[in-house]
């Protein structure tokens, strides 16, 4: 994984130089897919690093992302990322966000609990556990006060109980990469719940196809990252394919802003 890391940032930096000379090589971006694995701590660790900024008020620049993926007329967008988000209050939430808070119960798991912007309105909820696998991002919520977050990998950290509900804020689910990891993810959810448990997530749906690739590359303060790919999902078929791994699924809201349409989900555990 390291040496495909390396292999990415390089692909990128190569292919961004053609373009800027020769437009037509912008093309050579629908590839980059096939070189990048999903998201690791250490590809997260340059996104710390500005979130880091942000919160001391020292940041260096904007922080830009590039997406590329296969399909040709969305492939090259630039963006740049508002990481005031991660510092949000309630009343800044969407009201998608807003509704996953209260649908949750009991136990809680938040799955990429960031900077834990989320966890003292879950915690009237119930009790709440995160989980980040950044280190530096989980010190700036120690640093506000959240004690109940550890650093780790939601695929194989230990957890010494099991959850009435896990929560999954922000299209958190893209960051399983692929299909495979999607896939490996529900059976490691399904596990961590109680009976009767629940998953809560928040998609940024995809309206033609059953999911797509989307390689992400972020830039700040005059550094390229390292490429990440993410996987985007129709809500239909997480649906569907939730189902065959011990899911009974619904459709709990919908919400279009300028980003995109996003679809709140539960998946309840069944029986079987």
């Amino acid at each position: 994984m390291i040496l495909l890391s390396i292999i990415s940032h390089y692909l990128f930096r190569i292919f961004r130089a053609l373009s800027r000379r020769v437009p037509y090589f912008q093309n050579l971006f629908r590839l980059l897919r096939f070189f990048t694995s999903p998201p690791k701590q250490k590809s997260w660790e340059f996104i710390a690093n500005a979130i880091v900024d942000y919160y001391s008020h020292t940041m260096k620049s904007k922080f830009i992302y590039y997406s590329h993926c296969l399909q040709k007329e969305y492939n090259g967008f630039i963006s740049e990322s508002d990481l005031g988000i991660y510092f949000r209050t309630w009343d800044k939430l969407d009201p998608l966000e807003r509704k996953l808070i209260n649908l949750s119960y009991g136990n809680i798991l938040d799955v990429g609990s960031c900077t834990g912007y989320c966890i003292p309105y879950l915690m009237g909820k119930g009790t709440v556990t995160g989980i980040e696998i950044s280190p530096k991002i989980n010190k700036i919520a120690q640093q506000r006060g959240i004690r109940n977050t550890f650093v780790g990998n939601i695929f194989d950290f230990k957890f010494k109980c099991t959850f009435d509900t896990i929560t999954l804020i922000g299209n958190d689910i893209a960051l399983s990469g692929t299909l495979y990891r999607l896939k490996k993810l529900l059976k490691k959810l399904r596990g961590l719940l109680n009976k009767d448990g629940q998953v809560l997530l928040i998609i940024r749906n995809v309206q033609t196809l059953k999911y797509w690739h989307v390689v992400y590359t972020p830039l700040y303060n005059g550094r390229i990252g390292i490429p990440f790919k993410l996987l985007f999902l129709n809500a239909y078929f997480l649906l569907t394919i939730s189902s065959k791994y011990g899911f009974q699924s619904s459709i709990e809201g919908k919400y279009q802003s300028k980003g995109g349409s996003f679809y709140l989900l539960k998946l309840f555990k069944t029986s079987t």
